[in-house]
């Protein structure tokens, strides 16, 4: 899965990340932005990194849950989620989270989307099978 997810701009979607992050740090969450590796970079730097953080979502240290972020202009809140739930289940966290960056807004304007199930568990319910 690659960093910017469904992103034409890497440099976007890393600073979008990274602001995401930011708001929930400032929530009161351990958050942080999924590193990026600039244009440019040697091989072994991106591929080390790689390794590393290949599962991750787009912001770590959430617990027990996958983050994607998007800021594409396309609105694609099923193949988002999809990515989300995915990412979630390799890297075995419960709960999977697609957020939409909205350009010109503030970062607590963003739409974070996940599924019933997801919304029931971070409730402290049991969803039925």
């Amino acid at each position: 899965m690659t960093a910017a997810t469904g992103n034409v701009n890497r440099a976007l979607h890393g600073a979008v990340s990274t602001i995401v992050a930011g708001y929930l740090t400032d929530s009161g969450l351990d958050a942080t932005a999924r590193p990026h590796m600039p244009r440019g970079s040697r091989l072994s730097d991106v591929l080390a990194a790689e390794l590393e953080h290949g599962a991750d979502g787009d912001v770590r240290g959430v617990n027990d849950v996958w983050i994607g972020v998007t800021s594409r202009q396309a609105f694609k809140p099923a193949d988002d989620l999809d990515r989300a739930r995915t990412g979630a289940d390799v890297t075995g966290r419960t709960t999977a989270v697609a957020v939409q960056w909205r350009s010109g807004r503030p970062a607590a304007d963003a739409y974070a989307l996940l599924s019933l199930r997801d919304l029931v568990r971070l409730l402290g319910g049991t969803p039925p099978p």
